[in-house]
């Protein structure tokens, strides 16, 4: 492995998370993107124009005078339900290519693979990534029903599943096991920082919707009016795809954010990069 390839393994404070984070993101953009685009934006694709046909028809209904909840309300519901399988699916097949291309570069170096690699292990952890993120859900929805406090709570522990899971290889019961006793004392680290991490992912999220948000509101200020207008399905649909395609896009970085705290808090705790210095120098020896 070249000496300057991104060292995952260490531990970092506030400050050096978000800038290797960043970092992390900048050096791999090229062959990150063109993952993404090859292996996770079909999904995210899918999943915007059924979400533009509900749109589409939603709208519609409001400018024809109609009644959502009788006319077409069994297709508005079923699609929305599809829409949001599919980008439940999207976001499995983002966390698994970013998790995937990360524990390749850590093994390889830099540009010492290929994406078709990357593919190959990540169709394989796709069913156990779809498992872990939906008991992980189940965990923090059964959270913020008790109460809130205790699912944001669970949200931020389970937040770790998928690195274990990957790069630990273990079993999604340790590995949320695993969560808990990573999180240790430094629950208000990882809140801290993802929520900013949020912030940022969701600020970025709001530029890709803006298309999509303004043409509803133009055409609910029509209806609203009394004007006659007829929205348009092909508009719906292609500002729905580009809200869907730059959201897959975006969730690199989060997803990056969740995989650089898992390495700082596994070296805080277990020192994995000490002991393979040790190691070396054992064998040159």
């Amino acid at each position: 492995m070249n000496t300057n390839d991104f060292k995952f393994e260490k531990v970092r404070d506030f400050g050096l998370l978000f800038s290797d984070t960043f970092l992390f993101l900048k050096q791999n953009f090229k062959n990150l993107a063109k993952g993404f685009l090859y292996y996770v934006l079909p999904i995210s694709l899918i999943q915007g124009i059924v979400l533009g046909f509900v749109q589409y028809q939603s709208v519609n209904s409001l400018a024809t005078g109609g009644n959502l909840f009788t006319d077409g309300s069994s297709f508005v519901i079923i699609s929305t339900l599809i829409s949001y399988f599919l980008m439940f699916v999207a976001y499995s097949f983002a966390m698994s290519f970013m998790m995937n291309y990360i524990k390749i570069y850590k093994e390889k170096g830099a540009n010492n693979y290929e994406l078709s690699e990357v593919w190959k292990r990540m169709v394989k952890d796709i069913p156990r990534i779809l498992a872990a993120l939906f008991v992980s859900g189940l965990l923090a929805g059964f959270g913020f029903i008790i109460l809130v406090i205790p699912g944001i709570y669970i949200s931020i522990c389970v937040s770790l599943v998928i690195p274990i899971v990957i790069f630990e290889n273990e079993t999604i019961g340790s590995a949320l096991k695993s969560c808990f006793s990573l999180i240790k004392n430094n629950w208000w680290n990882t809140f801290a920082f993802l929520f900013v991490i949020s912030i940022i992912g969701y600020s970025l999220n709001f530029v890709t919707q803006l298309p999509s948000t303004i043409y509803q509101v133009v055409l609910a200020i029509f209806i609203g009016t009394g004007d006659p207008i007829t929205p348009s399905k092909a508009l719906s649909i292609l500002f729905s795809i580009i809200q869907a395609a730059g959201s897959g896009f975006i969730q690199m970085l989060p997803i990056t954010a969740i995989a650089m705290q898992y390495f700082s808090l596994i070296e805080q705790k277990q020192n994995p990069s000490l002991l393979k210095d040790l190691e070396t120098v054992g064998t040159n020896e």
